[in-house]
């Protein structure tokens, strides 16, 4: 738009503004009118989103390490292996959960490591209501390839059904939800971290996993031969914390969705 003389987003043309089937119609005007106005938007059509979905919900959420040389069976070089979930429970709208609500799996030692956590996964979120992720292609993606493997051929038709049940938080949002805070930004962290909505987690506490990239890192800090007992359940605790927080970001998302809606 430089070349036509505008050099302020907020003064794009809107014939200038394209669909994107992913987004909310109108999603660039949208996002520029929020900037303009300084105020979130809420899409008419999100409390009809809602009747999809059933209770109790869950949030889920993946931890994956790609391992330059393997050291779990069955597993290839850079294959994602997925070694750490958190899920939260909501059992209704007026039921409050915190962090330490969580359920968690992880594991760096065993060499059937996948099955263990597909099985407990799927007693963690039993067989009824809606589990949502956020970008939930990565979630889908592991549990298609745990459903693919060999000792997991049992279990490939509760995979299906879980993986039927997962819902996107990233899609609601996109479709249903902008706040000039998140500049664009559409991700879990962003949202809670620019206070797009009321939360009270950090991700900036000191010595903190703030990322999957760190989560990798903790992975190998574990695994190194010379870690120290301390230092391997320092990882452990650090982890659980951080996959915690992100199925916990999920929910106040989701809580904050819903009583938008009936406003």
């Amino acid at each position: 738009m430089k070349e036509k003389g505008t050099k302020d987003l907020q003064k794009v043309p809107a014939k200038f503004f394209k669909d994107r089937s992913d987004y909310a119609p109108d999603y660039h005007k949208i996002i520029q009118d929020a900037h303009k106005n300084n105020n979130s938007w809420i899409s008419k059509d999100l409390k009809n989103v809602f009747k999809d979905f059933s209770f109790p919900f869950y949030f889920i959420d993946f931890e994956t390490v790609n391992q330059g040389v393997p050291i779990i069976k069955g597993t290839q070089p850079y294959y994602p292996l997925p070694f750490q979930w958190s899920v939260h429970k909501w059992e209704s709208i007026d039921k409050e959960i915190k962090l330490n609500d969580a359920e968690s799996f992880i594991d760096f030692e065993s060499q059937n490591i996948e099955r263990e956590f597909i099985k407990r996964l799927l007693k963690s979120v039993g067989e009824t209501g809606t589990i949502f992720a956020h970008s939930a292609s990565t979630e889908k993606s592991v549990l298609k390839r745990l459903k693919d493997k060999d000792n997991c051929s049992d279990l490939a038709e509760k995979i299906e059904k879980l993986i039927n049940r997962v819902a996107d938080t990233l899609s609601l949002v996109k479709k249903h939800f902008y706040s000039p805070l998140m500049n664009g930004d559409y991700g879990i962290k962003n949202i809670i971290m620019s206070k797009s909505i009321p939360s009270d987690i950090s991700y900036n506490e000191k010595d903190n996993i703030g990322s999957g990239t760190d989560a990798q890192l903790a992975w190998f800090i574990y695994t190194k031969k010379n870690t120290s007992k301390k230092d391997k359940q320092k990882q452990i605790d650090l982890l659980i914390k951080y996959c915690s927080k992100d199925t916990l970001a999920m929910y106040h998302l989701l809580k904050y969705l819903i009583n938008s809606s009936k406003k």
